[in-house]
């Protein structure tokens, strides 16, 4: 019964009133059959029943649940109580035994309700979900449950509604709250091509949408799966504890044996019984756990579990790739130069048709670029994005490949007019995209892009927080890495490289003793997030692969949210000690008081419970506050 509260992952199941209605149910016989023989009432023996009736339904499920654990081979803080009340009752002290069973589960209870407080991030994202979605055929509506939704399904939605699935806007024009998945307060406005996600509240338009991901693949199905499972992914702070509760039980089965040995006092035994289990300690770690993870996941930043929050908050180092990450991912074409022979129509169009299924925030330029120019882009096969080159395909039977400087074998092999574009958007900072047909260059496009507003505002915050080194690793060239840096304050990049150099790089930090936390948004960077202390990835424009490999995902491209993360994890560390030295010191005193004979079994039980309490509520203040971008700005 009380042992189960320490995995929180249970309390959806167990949070129900009829529980409470059960132990307020149990402490009421308790009390009618203390008043009954208090006054002498007659007959004299319903006392004894009433106080049967309440240690049957709250010291009932202890016992039970700590026969289960044995049954389990599972030691559990069950016993300790299980056993002080048999204590109680071979004593027959059946009051003392009533009011103890009920004082643990009312604790107990109150405990579960404050910790599931700061779960309530997960359970608000599982509300947000619709149930139902209306699907259109021509002009006729049909409304289906969201489970029956497949990809390429055309929805409406109302002003009012919230959008089912993930989805790309085919008509209508909106502004949508996309609070609960991403963290931004304000409304974002929405036209015909924009990507809208499943949860999103439409505000003010009619939309027809187009269904992309639906179910679990969509980004508030992931949300929901990856925060759920980072409940199982203790930090190592937790491991300590659990190795503490394995033999913390023994031990006070034992000091009580002592106690009642010396003292020749039963009751001083059973008062160590109450006061030895270890609630306090063993919800101190994964109540603040939840907490820190409820309130990111409010913020837009998923963690995927608390050991990565753990590294978080020994980091010393992070490394950012540029594009998307930096950048506002949102690049544009400017400079297309197409070799003797060929137009720049078709240099454009052979990237296009290479690009079409590239998710990297450079392909979207291609292809707006395309479509700009109203260029028929055709189907390709065999599409290989090899990380850290490029893409290629096989075209109407030509092979096609777009890469960057890194896929170049030489650029002085290039023809001079290339190379002189080359060099051209180099210089001003934007980054080259070479083009090849059949092994030869018939091209470069230039494509630019800016730096994320919120950017500079961040690097200032994380120095603040002591992160001894921001830096870039980019294969972009060095002089686009290096506009970038300079107009972020960031001395330290690493250009040109291929995702090995980048893990090279990476490892030659982390070999010096550096913490290094990766942030990126590709497939090339999906190597150095899985090998960083903690990788990053971009959740809005990040690629799937980049998503899986990382251990935290800023829920919307938003890197303003990296200097709350640091915060949090530190105050979540700090918690943790906090609660450790709180349950410790609640358990010393509690024991050396029962044991004294100063506290009888009911006063063990009451402090015992105002332990936990208090520990439990000092985690769930990790779940309040304020996260939005004001409070940041505010605190810089």
């Amino acid at each position: 019964m009380i042992g189960r509260y320490a995995t929180l992952g249970v309390y959806r199941e167990l949070f129900v009133l009829r529980d409470f209605q059960f132990c307020l149910a149990g402490g009421a016989l308790a009390l009618a059959g203390y008043l009954w023989a208090t006054f002498g009432l007659v007959p004299g023996w319903p006392y004894f029943v009433l106080y049967a009736i309440s240690i049957g339904l709250n010291g009932g499920p202890i016992i039970w649940g700590a026969l289960q654990g044995l049954l389990e081979r599972r030691v559990n803080v069950d016993e300790l109580v299980s056993l002080a009340l048999i204590a109680c009752l071979i004593q027959g002290e059946l009051l003392t035994a009533a009011v103890v069973a009920f004082i643990m589960t009312l604790g107990t209870l109150i405990e579960e309700a404050t910790s599931d407080s700061a779960r309530r991030s997960i359970h608000e994202l599982m509300r947000v979900a619709p149930q139902n979605a209306l699907l259109l055929f021509g002009e006729e509506e049909r409304e289906i449950p969201v489970q029956d939704i497949v990809p390429g399904d055309l929805l409406l939605v109302k002003p009012g509604d919230r959008i089912p699935v993930d989805a790309r806007i085919v008509s209508g024009v909106s502004a949508l709250d996309e609070s609960a998945i991403t963290g931004e307060s304000m409304p974002v406005s929405k036209k015909a091509e924009d990507e809208v996600l499943a949860g999103t509240l439409n505000h003010n338009g009619v939309l027809r949408i187009r269904a992309e991901k639906v179910g679990q693949d969509t980004l508030l199905g992931r949300v929901i799966r990856l925060v759920s499972e980072a409940e199982q992914h203790k930090p190592l702070a937790t491991r300590f504890i659990d190795r503490y509760a394995a033999w913390f039980t023994p031990v006070i089965l034992g000091l009580a044996g002592l106690v009642w040995y010396w003292s020749g006092d039963l009751s001083r035994a059973v008062s160590v019984l109450i006061a030895g289990c270890p609630c306090a300690l063993i919800m101190a770690a994964p109540t603040a756990t939840v907490a820190a993870v409820g309130r990111l996941a409010r913020a837009g930043v998923l963690v995927k579990g608390g050991r990565y929050l753990e590294e978080a908050s020994k980091v010393d180092t992070l490394l950012f790739d540029k594009t998307g990450t930096l950048t506002s991912g949102q690049p544009r074409v400017e400079d297309i130069q197409a070799d003797t022979g060929y137009t720049s129509e078709d240099v454009l169009a052979c990237a296009a048709c290479v690009e079409k299924d590239v998710s990297h925030p450079l392909a979207r330029a291609v292809l707006k670029a395309a479509q700009y120019a109203r260029i028929t882009v055709d189907t390709a096969t065999d599409v290989v994005a090899e990380v850290g080159r490029g893409v290629r395909a096989v075209v109407q039977g030509r092979h096609i490949e777009v890469g960057g400087i890194a896929s170049a074998t030489s650029i002085h092999s290039l023809p001079a007019c290339l190379q002189t574009c080359l060099e051209t958007i180099q210089t001003r900072g934007a980054t080259p995209l070479l083009v090849y047909r059949d092994k030869s260059p018939i091209g470069v496009i230039g494509v630019s892009d800016t730096v994320r507003p919120e950017a500079a505002l961040s690097m200032i915050q994380l120095r603040d927080l002591g992160i001894s080194r921001l830096g870039i690793l980019s294969g972009d060239h060095a002089r686009s890495v290096d506009r970038v840096a300079e107009a972020l304050g960031i001395t330290w990049t690493r250009a040109g490289l291929k995702p090995d150099q980048k893990l090279e790089e990476l490892g030659r930090l982390q070999q010096a003793g550096h913490r290094v936390m990766v942030v990126g948004d590709g497939i090339n960077d999906a190597p150095a997030l899985a090998r960083a202390n903690v990788g990053v990835a971009m959740g809005g424009a990040g690629t799937d692969v980049a998503l899986e490999t990382a251990d935290i995902v800023l829920t919307r491209d938003d890197v303003s949210r990296l200097p709350l993360l640091i915060r949090l994890s530190r105050k979540m560390l700090t918690v943790i000690k906090i609660n450790v030295v709180l349950g410790l010191s609640f358990n010393v005193l509690a024991i050396w008081g029962g044991a004294a004979g100063i506290l009888g079994p009911i006063q063990a039980a009451i402090l015992h419970n105002v332990g936990a309490v208090i520990v439990v509520f000092s985690s769930a203040a990790l779940a309040m506050g304020r996260d939005d971008l004001q409070e940041q700005r505010n605190e810089a």
